[in-house]
């Protein structure tokens, strides 16, 4: 996939930031895909806890000549940070460099490719694997949660078209924080459950603290039950992924030339 665009165009990818490293250095792998796709400036940056800032990003562009900046927040849904926090930080950096526009592209949320990929992570998950009858299966998905009203409807959203790409017997979804049901209730009616084999799915794009907390609790569970309990990796930086962001910005630039 290629932009219409000129070398005043470039690409801003905003990750949510970690201390944790192999999330970071996944990030980075991910950017180095969008950076060989998209055939013109990327840089990246993060919203806390990592470096380089929003501002430190868009700077580095403009030293670049880029004159408009194509905003993408890595991020699977939009809430507190993709509608407040990014455009705020994003707003202050671009206040102090004069000539330059912005567009901020939306987030990931229900893209084809992300439902794609979270497919193939739990085919990966069950290659190999001793065959259960799919109508004994089940299904979590587990997502980082949020008081966003609209973001909690599009993680639910994804759940079910999400279902509809694997065989399996039933489909239940567990956040991990802000909301209910909590990942340990969620677990709680899965142990209880008749399913012969649960496969836990963390609705994650990196690795980190939060894919191990997911992995500590069904593994205690592994313990105390008879289930055939496994857990699929993260998305991860990969080529459908980057796709994914790619077509955002795409989407992003095609509108604000209309």
């Amino acid at each position: 996939m290629s932009f219409i665009h000129d070398d005043h165009d470039g690409l801003l990818l905003v990750g949510h930031g970690t201390r944790d490293a192999a999330g970071l250095d996944e990030f980075a792998m991910l950017v180095e895909r969008v950076r060989a796709a998209a055939n013109q400036a990327v840089e990246a940056c993060f919203l806390e806890l990592a470096r380089p800032t929003i501002g430190e990003g868009i700077s580095r562009l403009v030293d670049r000549g880029v004159r408009r900046v194509t905003v993408v927040p890595v991020l699977l849904f939009a809430a507190g940070h993709a509608k407040r926090d990014i455009p705020t930080a994003v707003a202050e950096a671009a206040a102090r460099h004069r000539g330059i526009t912005v567009q901020k592209a939306g987030a990931l949320e229900c893209h084809e490719q992300v439902l794609a990929l979270s497919a193939r992570r739990f085919q990966e998950a069950i290659a190999g694997r001793p065959p259960v009858d799919p109508r004994r299966t089940l299904l979590i998905m587990v997502g980082r949660g949020s008081l966003d009203a609209e973001a909690m409807a599009e993680m639910h959203r994804f759940a079910r078209l999400r279902a509809e790409r694997t065989p399996v017997g039933g489909v239940l979804t567990g956040f991990l924080a802000m909301q209910t049901p909590s990942l340990a209730e969620t677990l709680a009616d899965a142990t209880a459950s008749g399913f012969q084999r649960i496969i836990v799915q963390p609705h994650l794009l990196f690795s980190g603290l939060l894919y191990d907390e997911v992995r500590a609790a069904v593994e205690s569970c592994r313990r105390r039950s008879g289930h055939d309990w496994l857990v699929t990796s993260v998305l991860g930086p990969e080529p459908e992924l980057a796709f994914a962001v790619i077509e955002k910005a795409r989407e992003a630039s095609a509108a604000f030339r209309v």
